[in-house]
């Protein structure tokens, strides 16, 4: 449970980060060194969330969470399976460029921020 809870709260802030800091970073353009860091950092954070979701989704159904009936087990393999939902939803986020949208009007990809 104690992994499930922790992957999950790492899973969730990442994403905070993501949604408040990447697009003034991006938009700024003032510190491109410092947005790709920030946005490299944050990915790999997607990963180990994704890695501690899978592993306290199988912590739990090895505790017991099909056969006893025990209620932390199963409330971790629950908790680590949303992780694993969040974190995989962050990782493709990560992976994919965003277009166009508001935030990006110029639905410019992050390696432009190098070539400026």
């Amino acid at each position: 449970m104690s992994v499930a809870a922790v992957s999950f709260a790492l899973a969730v802030l990442t994403w905070l980060a993501w949604l408040l800091v990447r697009p003034r970073l991006l938009m700024t353009g003032m510190y491109p060194i410092v947005a790709e860091v920030f946005v490299l950092v944050l990915g790999a954070l997607w990963f180990a969330a994704l890695l501690a979701g899978v592993l306290a989704t199988v912590l739990g159904l090895l505790g017991g969470a099909r056969r006893y009936g025990g209620d932390l087990a199963r409330k971790g393999a629950l908790l680590g399976g949303l992780t694993v939902v969040v974190a995989l939803a962050g990782t493709v986020a990560f992976t994919v460029n965003p277009g166009v949208s508001p935030l990006y009007p110029a639905g410019r990809p992050l390696n432009s921020i190098l070539r400026e």
